[in-house]
């Protein structure tokens, strides 16, 4: 456990907006006291400091950033297994950002790296996503708390990495244009970019 871990368990420090996405999920659908508790351990041991249902602008199911995670509002019209997913899906890269900082996440966008090692590692750092969040899913499976089933997607293991590319590169080129070079400067494109205000 790292000091970082260690304050917040000490603080018994929370994910801030945890009670109220829990309240909108519930709210939808119902759900053991044990998922519920399930969920709520896992994001706030990933040290996600905000999390939030949210308008999008864009067809994306979710946003993790180093600031916190956005997932889609629509995604509750979905089904619980769906929405479980996004969710393991987008903690895991705050797991990702815990692991490797803030700095090596965003490299893609604003570090030395070429289109071609920038596509490969958002390509595998989604891949890792999507297997640690399909590990999720097994797991709450094998205790009944969701239906046994739902297969979960595999989202970006057939995505070719030349559409990774060219969405890397036109990233690249908006952040050069706008001259941002800060990690802080990045998570604010992509906030401003996903969240609509409506």
């Amino acid at each position: 456990m790292n000091l970082q871990e260690q304050i917040r368990k000490i603080l018994k420090e929370e994910t801030e907006g945890i009670n109220l996405f829990m309240n909108q999920i519930e709210s939808k659908f119902q759900i053991s006291d044990e998922l519920r508790d399930f969920l709520i351990d896992f994001i706030n041991r990933s040290d996600c400091k905000n999390i939030e249902f949210a308008n999008f602008k864009m067809g994306a199911l979710g946003l993790a950033l180093h600031t916190g995670v956005l997932i889609n509002k629509n995604i509750l019209n979905s089904n619980l297994e769906t929405l479980l997913f996004v969710i393991f899906h987008e903690i895991a890269h705050q797991y990702q950002f815990k692991k490797y900082g803030e700095d090596k996440m965003y490299e893609c966008y604003i570090g030395e790296l070429s289109i071609d090692e920038a596509a490969r590692f958002m390509k595998n750092t989604e891949e890792v996503a999507d297997d640690f969040a399909a590990r999720k899913i097994r797991e709450i499976q094998k205790k009944d708390l969701i239906r046994k089933s739902y297969i979960p997607p595999s989202m970006y293991k057939n995505v070719p990495i030349a559409q990774i590319k060219s969405m890397v590169n036109n990233y690249i080129e908006q952040m050069k244009s706008k001259n941002i070079t800060t990690p802080d400067k990045v998570s604010e494109y992509f906030y401003n970019m996903v969240k609509s205000n409506l």
